[in-house]
């Protein structure tokens, strides 16, 4: 048997050889794949470009021509004109400039920069006359205007009784040089140049280091083609002698165009020195590895075969000291002696599932236990409230008409019976302070069975609780919303239930422990999860601290949430208020009550 050194030698060769020749194949081929592939990315760029510079223009002349039709501006008056153009103007922050012109180049109304202070191009001439004469939309190259640069748009303006023929006036705006750079060119680095070129100028550009008149010297031949209504692309000489790819495409709708231009991969002496110093270095790291790996051969084999001893040793429960062997029996021992290791970690796994498995059921018992305590809770709370409602309210409410009923009558039997006396003043106030007592002592009872049970809850669904109880919350100084994004949530008798609780749980504890003087609600319901959110501006509390944690409320709201399958995420910093979330997937399957689970829709007919 060979040595694991000498198996490590083959196995690097082996590994290395087609390394090797796959890095050179690859080195070699990037480079010359590199001018196709850049030429690719500039046509495809040069479009993209185009196409946004051609729907930003159009997106323009449409506001005109909206502009155009205004009853305000075909009446060729000034000062509404003025008011038109001045709310526009505002709207649109890309704008130097708005204006109105009759046919004959005299301004009637303006906002911004007054045409009439500016050059007057050819091309500016030309997008006015184009408008005035043809009844089409015009579109100019650079106009200087101050410190910066603009391009006019123009659009003929109708009259109000002759909607086709000559028009009667022109509408214009003078858009921004520079907005249309940040919003039409991406950002670029390094030799790269986009450029957006219109006779013979070019209107803006990004990246390269050079200016316009730079610009327009160095493109002059793809410029030439791009004007010309090309699409296309090629390799290109610039002034210095470099060679560049450039690619081009014309702007929808306009005679503008897009260049796009990088140095060639080729004329940078960086990447052959690259190409160089990459398979000087291949080499190197070669000739390093299989030295390398010589050492580590017999580096690793040492170890090994101590590790050797050590695994047999520990597998049959001698831990003493034993000679290692020599030879190349150093792989097969410790095989032997792993395969023993790992049959006593398969076992050890084994236990370990069955323990998981086990603990999973467990945790199943104890949510159907949670489930079963919370609904429980519910049972004994409704009970409660009908032991309530059926017998102590019959009796309070008795006595508070029998009290009523003497108070309105003034009169009193008298100790015998036999004889009626008239209640005095004093009397009087005593029995009008029991029916007081009485009807809070009624109204407090009715809050209670409310609490204990809300009949809305059944009635017409979880949200009209919600809205009832916030009703009572905002007599108390709390004021609240309630926010339902969706439909209404269509929900089982036991979601319903928990989500009141929890939002109850949490309206109290912002009114009577945080402090807070307003509070939120927000339930959001679709198809695959219903969401409610509760929020409160109170003071807060330090989610680390031990108390807030565990206190019974807290408690109370991940119960309830756990028991319906959802889960509960509690937010809060001292003074920074807290935030409840309870979000629950729609396909969880809820038990009933009786053992048969539901996925969340209730039974025909039932409420939400």
């Amino acid at each position: 048997m060979t040595s694991i050194r000498s198996r490590f030698v083959v196995i690097a060769a082996a590994c290395l050889l087609p390394l090797l020749a796959v890095t050179t194949f690859l080195l070699i081929q990037s480079v010359s794949n590199g001018r196709d592939q850049m030429l690719q990315a500039q046509a495809s760029s040069a479009e993209v470009v185009a196409q946004v510079v051609g729907s930003t223009l159009s997106e323009n002349q449409a506001v005109l021509a909206e502009l155009a039709n205004s009853d305000r501006i075909r009446k060729l008056e000034a000062a509404p004109a003025g008011e038109v153009l001045d709310q526009f103007k505002r709207a649109r922050p890309s704008l130097y400039g708005l204006f109105l012109m009759r046919t004959d180049g005299s301004v009637l109304a303006y906002s911004g920069i007054d045409p009439a202070t500016l050059p007057v191009t050819p091309s500016f001439a030309s997008a006015i006359e184009r408008a005035a004469m043809l009844a089409e939309p015009g579109v100019s190259s650079l106009i200087p205007v101050p410190e910066s640069a603009a391009i006019a748009l123009t659009a003929p303006v109708a009259s109000k009784d002759q909607e086709e023929g000559k028009p009667i006036a022109v509408v214009g705006s003078l858009l921004s040089v520079v907005r249309l750079k940040d919003q039409v060119l991406p950002f670029v680095r390094g030799d790269s140049i986009i450029a957006v070129v219109a006779d013979g100028q070019v209107i803006a550009a990004q990246g390269g280091g050079l200016d316009d008149q730079q610009l327009t010297e160095q493109l002059a031949e793809p410029m030439a083609q791009a004007m010309s209504g090309s699409v296309g692309s090629g390799e290109f000489s610039f002034a210095d002698g470099s060679r560049h790819l450039a690619a081009f495409s014309p702007v929808p709708g306009v005679n503008w165009a897009v260049l796009v231009t990088h140095p060639v991969p080729s004329a940078y002496q960086a990447n052959r020195a690259l190409l160089e110093r990459g398979l000087l270095a291949l080499g190197l790291a070669t000739l390093a590895t299989l030295a390398l790996v010589l050492l580590l051969g017999e580096w690793i084999a040492r170890p090994l075969r101590a590790l050797t001893e050590q695994a047999e040793a520990v597998n049959e429960g001698d831990l003493a000291p034993r000679p290692a062997p020599g030879g190349a029996r150093e792989i097969t021992e410790l095989g032997t002696a792993i395969q023993g290791l790992t049959s006593t970690i398969v076992r050890q796994v084994d236990e370990l599932d069955r323990a998981k498995i086990d603990g999973e059921a467990q945790a199943v018992q104890m949510r159907e236990l949670n489930r079963r305590t919370v609904r429980l809770q519910e049972d004994e709370r409704r009970r409660l409230a009908g032991d309530i409602h059926d017998a102590v309210s019959p009796l309070i409410t008795g006595a508070l008409y029998q009290a009523r009923a003497m108070q309105m009558s003034g009169q009193a039997v008298n100790g015998n019976g036999n004889g009626h006396h008239r209640l005095d003043e004093e009397q009087q106030a005593e029995l009008a302070s029991i029916n007081d007592l009485l009807g809070r002592a009624t109204d407090e009872l009715h809050n209670v069975v409310f609490a204990l049970r809300p009949p809305d809850l059944d009635d017409i669904g979880v949200v009209a609780a919600i809205e009832r109880h916030m009703a009572d919350v905002r007599r108390s100084g709390l004021h609240c919303e309630l926010e339902v994004v969706g439909e209404s949530p269509v929900l089982t008798p036991e979601v319903r239930l928990a989500l009141y609780r929890i939002a109850q749980e949490a309206l109290h504890n912002a009114l009577r422990h945080a402090s807070a003087d307003h509070a939120t609600v927000v339930i959001e319901s679709c198809p695959e999860f219903i969401r409610m959110t509760i929020h409160d501006n109170g003071a807060g509390f330090d989610l680390e601290s031990p108390g807030p944690a565990t206190g019974l409320g807290l408690l109370s709201m991940r119960e309830r949430a756990a028991s319906i399958g959802a889960t509960c995420t509690i937010t809060s910093r001292p003074g920074d208020g807290t935030t409840i979330v309870i979000d629950r997937p729609n396909d969880v399957p809820v038990s009933d009550g009786d053992g048969d689970p539901s996925i969340g829709a209730p039974e025909a007919g039932s409420a939400a």
